[in-house]
């Protein structure tokens, strides 16, 4: 038995009646299920390439302005996620928007028993600290496309 869904008038007045198959319900949902998972999947492979390291390096050091040291600020912090996300591939660029600063702290809340004092980071973590704010990012998109929300072209914003 299919489903039976009704549109008894559209703008130009006329009715239109869609029949689908329960098989077809869970193929279109199987089809949607893998969309949302899209943004999570190709961020982790992406963080997999060599080019995620090299962009990385590229992107803390030009918002650290070459200021070396073992420990950096919550702001090169951000400033570094918020350049690294221009250097994405436009597929994961158009899905992630660069997150504001509440959302990387939350991001990052678990993760301030790595703080050496408030405010700061040491360098050494900022591979991982960038990768828990990145995947968080991936993982929200995901979980708001699944609830039904409209995600837009994150390079228009």
């Amino acid at each position: 038995r299919g489903l039976r869904f009704s549109l008894e008038q559209t703008s130009f007045g006329c009715s239109s009646h869609i029949v689908l198959s329960r098989r077809e319900i869970a193929e279109m949902a199987e089809a949607k299920s893998e969309a949302k998972r899209k943004v999570l999947c190709s961020l982790e492979q992406h963080l997999a390439e060599k080019s995620f390291g090299e962009n990385l390096a590229k992107s803390l050091s030009e918002t650290a302005r070459g200021q070396g040291g073992s420990i950096i600020s919550d702001q090169i912090l951000e400033d570094t996620i918020s350049a690294l996300i221009k250097l994405l591939p436009e597929e994961l660029r158009k899905d992630l928007p660069a997150p504001d600063r509440d959302f990387i702290q939350g991001a990052l809340s678990p993760m301030k028993q790595k703080r050496p004092r408030e405010g700061c980071w040491q360098v050494d973590d900022v591979v991982e600290l960038v990768q828990v704010v990145l995947i968080s990012l991936a993982a929200a998109v995901d979980k708001f496309r699944e609830i039904g929300g409209y995600v837009v072209d994150a390079t228009k914003l």
